[in-house]
């Protein structure tokens, strides 16, 4: 997943900094920023979903657990 993202981030800096002026990079850092961020979130989504799970299975292991 991080090599993914690693990849982005370079393809992302080399677009930035070929841009034929000053405004094109920032556009291109704004909204390729977002893409890369995107893309993070949604690869992220099943370790998120695990941890949740994993924490709701011990809640109801210990109901002290939330005291």
């Amino acid at each position: 997943m991080y090599v993914v993202l690693i990849a982005l981030l370079y393809i992302l800096m080399m677009m930035v900094i070929t841009s034929e002026s000053i405004f094109k990079g920032i556009m291109i850092l704004v909204f390729g920023g977002a893409l890369v961020a995107l893309v993070f979130y949604l690869l992220d989504t099943p370790r998120r979903l695990r941890s949740r799970r994993m924490a709701d299975e011990a809640n109801e292991a210990d109901p002290r657990a939330d005291e």
